[in-house]
């Protein structure tokens, strides 16, 4: 017998950056993806500018929600007009964001979340009518919103979980997904520990001289050789600026060959004795270091991306000390480590090592999973058992909150240099 095929989109609702799947649920397969930046940017660049933007001006909720919601709107009409589909042929929406995004996405201010307990309104999974929520798509698909886990915790912490099998076994495990909000989840004892990190959108390009998201044009790779500088761009066309895994890299480089030191500091052209020192420039607020030469200007990292870099590493690397910690386990007990995030596959292991962002002997217990936000919003696509897993993923998690940590505090200064 003749079955109907069905189809859904999953959604990974960033804090900097929208990314969309087009899914062929009954083949279990990704037909397609896309990405846009977060539109909400404009009222700031992280959770907590959102959330004072949505306190100070309660009108201004109706104005976030209603953009997420048309940019994911293009992204689900460019994912069907790059393929044979109609929206007619859609039955389902499966979004996962951070706490702060859910609660826009969904219309509820995230307005508690910006003062002591910091606690979301919800942290249910919820089940409602695509097309009222404000989607272009046919009156019986159905929007489906990941549970939350608690605090800056959300529905992508979950959705990473459920893509990795973080949650599953007694085995000791860590995954980081790495972005503008950085949560970070261990798995001991046959307990899934989480938190979130304040990173600042470095790793996603954002407050980077140069910086872009990971689209055509990014510098996405840098390798160093007999003093030439090669570049991996996104779509082989010319360079229009660096994302998050190009900076990564761009340091590890400069660290390896001693153009930075390990403060952080660029290195004056006099101090390096090599034909590298030509591309250091002497500026009013520290030197930079120019990857990429073009007609329509230079493409650098400064030493204000450095600090950028610094200061989210740190923040993750002190947010993986405190989950260690509460855990109970010490750093060599992990088995693997799992790197999700828009650029995850991208990363070099080295790099993370060479930068501090991981433990040295971690490197070879290392996987980048790429956008594994958006794998685990797909999987509740293919049946409700993921939803049921996803939902007890988040109701068995125990969040572990990172403000007002002196342990947080020590660490994250600790680990502001580089290795």
């Amino acid at each position: 017998m003749h079955r109907t095929k069905r189809y859904g989109i999953a959604l990974d609702i960033g804090t900097t950056t929208l990314a969309g799947a087009l899914v062929d649920v009954s083949g279990k397969k990704v037909l397609g993806t896309l990405s846009l930046p977060n539109p909400q940017s404009r009222w700031g660049a992280d959770v907590i500018s959102r959330i004072n933007a949505v306190t100070e001006k309660p009108l201004l909720l109706k104005r976030l929600t209603g953009c997420v919601i048309d940019a994911s709107n293009s992204i689900i009409s460019k994912l069907l007009n790059g393929s044979a589909l109609k929206k007619g042929e859609l039955r389902e929406i499966a979004a996962a964001g951070n706490s702060v995004m859910e609660h826009i996405l969904r219309g509820i201010s995230p307005g508690p979340m910006g003062k002591i307990p910091y606690r979301p309104v919800f942290k249910e999974a919820a089940r409602s009518n695509a097309r009222l929520s404000g989607f272009n798509v046919p009156e019986e698909v159905t929007l489906y919103t990941f549970p939350l886990i608690g605090g800056f915790v959300g529905g992508d912490s979950v959705a990473v979980a459920l893509a990795t099998g973080l949650a599953e076994g007694n085995k000791k495990n860590l995954a980081i997904d790495i972005g503008t909000n950085s949560e970070i989840m261990i798995s001991a004892r046959g307990r899934l520990f989480a938190s979130s990190a304040a990173a600042g959108p470095a790793f996603e390009g954002g407050n980077i001289r140069c910086g872009m998201t990971a689209r055509s044009g990014a510098i996405s790779s840098v390798q160093i050789e007999d003093d030439n500088v090669r570049l991996g761009v996104i779509g082989g066309m010319t360079p229009e600026g660096v994302c998050g895994s190009g900076i990564i890299d761009a340091v590890s480089e400069l660290l390896k060959y001693s153009v930075i030191e390990p403060s952080g500091r660029i290195k004056n052209p006099q101090e390096v004795p090599t034909n590298l020192a030509g591309r250091i420039k002497k500026e009013k607020d520290g030197n930079s270091f120019t990857l990429f030469t073009g007609a329509s200007g230079n493409i650098t990292v400064s030493q204000g991306d450095l600090r950028a870099l610094q200061v989210a590493k740190a923040a993750i690397r002190a947010g993986i000390k405190v989950l260690l910690e509460k855990a109970g386990i010490r750093p060599q007990d992990i088995g693997k480590i799992f790197i999700a995030g828009a650029f995850g596959s991208q990363l070099k292991k080295e790099s993370l090592e060479r930068i501090g962002l991981i433990e040295k002997e971690w490197g070879k217990k290392t996987e980048g999973v790429g956008d594994a936000v958006l794998t685990g919003a797909a999987m509740t696509l293919f049946s409700d058992d993921y939803k049921d897993k996803a939902e007890k993923i988040a109701e068995g998690a125990k969040y572990v909150p990172l403000s007002g940590s002196k342990l947080f505090e020590r660490e994250f200064i600790k680990n502001m240099n580089f290795n």
